[in-house]
Parts: C-alpha cells; sequence; structure tokens
C-alpha cells in the first residue's frame, strides 16, 4: 500500500499507521476508548473487546481470562497489530511466569505482537527510571495496599498510597481533579518519591500527567499512558507526543 501522502486519506482504513487490540476487563468500559483517542496520533485506531469483571471476584476474573484468550485469537484474525491483554489481576491470575510464557505462546501462535498491561507498564517504569513511588488508586480505600503492591512488579519501592474510594462500576463517574488531587496529597507526604503511579486505565488520569510532573518535578505513569505507549512503540509508531507526560514526549 502506498504511503497516505500519496494518496487521499479517505482510500485508506481508520488504523493505517496501527491498529491496536485491547481486551477491556470491565464490562462495562468507557474511559478507556475516550483517553485513547486523545493520545494516539491520527491513523491509530481501537480495536476492543470488553470482559466479565463488574465486583473483580475471581469467578469472574477467571471468565475473563479465558475470554481474553478466545478475544486474542479473533482480534488476530480480525488483522490487528498488535494485541493488549488488559487487567494486572488477569495478567497474573496464573503467576507472574505463566503470564510471560502464555505471551510467548499466544505471539507463536497467532503471528502477532502480544502485550499485557503488566508488562507495557514494567516497560514504561524502567523507561523512565521509577524507584521510589506513590500511588494513587481508584477504587475503595480497603484496596490500595492490594493495588499499590502491583509496583514491586515493575522494580519499585512504594513509599504510600491512597485511594478514591469508588466502586469498580463507578469509576467512570470519578471527577477528573482526582487524579490531581491524590497525586498532591501524596507528594506532599512523600517528597522524597521519584514518581506518581496511577494504576487502572479506567479512570480520567490523562489531564493529571503534565500538570503534576511540572508542579512536583516528578514522573507520573498511568496505566493507561503505558499502555497506549507500549502499543505504539511496538508497532513502530515513535511520534512524540505532547500534553501526556514525559513517557510520550521522550521515550
Amino acid at each position: 500500500m502506498p504511503s497516505p501522502s500519496a494518496a487521499p486519506l479517505s482510500e485508506y482504513p481508520y488504523g493505517h499507521r496501527a491498529r491496536i487490540g485491547y481486551t477491556s476487563p470491565p464490562l462495562t468500559t468507557e474511559v478507556f476508548p475516550y483517553e485513547f483517542y486523545r493520545m494516539v496520533p491520527a491513523g491509530v485506531t481501537l480495536v476492543i473487546t470488553t470482559l466479565a469483571i463488574v465486583v473483580r471476584s475471581k469467578e469472574e476474573v477467571d471468565q475473563s481470562y479465558e475470554t481474553s484468550m478466545r478475544a486474542a485469537r479473533e482480534m488476530a484474525a480480525a488483522g490487528v497489530d498488535i494485541i493488549v491483554l488488559g487487567g494486572v489481576p488477569i495478567n497474573l491470575s496464573r503467576g507472574a511466569a505463566n503470564a510471560d510464557q502464555i505471551v510467548r505462546d499466544l505471539e507463536a501462535e497467532l503471528k502477532v505482537k502480544v502485550s499485557t498491561s503488566t508488562s507495557a507498564q514494567a516497560a514504561a517504569a524502567k523507561a523512565l527510571g521509577c524507584k521510589k513511588v506513590v500511588v494513587c488508586q481508584p477504587y475503595e480505600k480497603s484496596e490500595t495496599e492490594r493495588i499499590a503492591g502491583y509496583a514491586t512488579h515493575f522494580g519499585c519501592e512504594v513509599l504510600g498510597a491512597t485511594g478514591w474510594g469508588a466502586a469498580f462500576n463507578q469509576i467512570g463517574r470519578i471527577p477528573r481533579h482526582a487524579a490531581i488531587d491524590m497525586g498532591r496529597e501524596l507528594m506532599r507526604k512523600h517528597p522524597d518519591a521519584d514518581s506518581i503511579f496511577f494504576p487502572s486505565p479506567h479512570w480520567p488520569t490523562a489531564g493529571a500527567l503534565d500538570v503534576l510532573e511540572r508542579e512536583f518535578g516528578v514522573n507520573c505513569m498511568a496505566a493507561h499512558q503505558a499502555i497506549v505507549w507500549d502499543a505504539l512503540r511496538r508497532c513502530g509508531i515513535k511520534d512524540r507526543i505532547d500534553g501526556f507526560g514525559r513517557l510520550f514526549r521522550e521515550f
């Protein structure tokens, strides 16, 4: 196919640069597509399948794991350029080592690039050089310790963490200032932190990244940002994108 500059864009599919497949854990997915299209350059599209998560029970996680495997095969058949298996709890539900093996097996079977929410965030944390982090998570405060613990999978020490307090099926209603407010709260308590993490790609975080990086001189890494960045780079799209943190501007 000739480059888009050689012919009218109307002759090309929307995703002529990359079609990114994503298995989205929430049965009702709202924020992820919205912020995806805020971040990506023109010519990149999202191919999405929603899984079964409503209250994050073990039964739902197990069902979602199986559904994500089927969805990956269907996405490959549809011709996506990369498949991202969403949901750190789903990624790790069979063990971290098994998650890596599943990726290798799927890539060998499907002949398509495969990533996970976990591996994308680990790659982003490594690129940014995150070591001492604070974690802002959107769910019930009782979930804070568990969710903050995922940062250890990315090679980081957690200095502090907080939660907004939303039920899983209500995180799309979290106000856009929430991530900024929690980030400020934790940085004032833990000024030695070099990074702020925002787990879960299903609540509004995109608008907080540049604000907090400028205000505190730290790295900001959101799950959504990391997933999209990793997928773009693995598809060979190297555009430097302003407005969504150092990760997109510099790496």
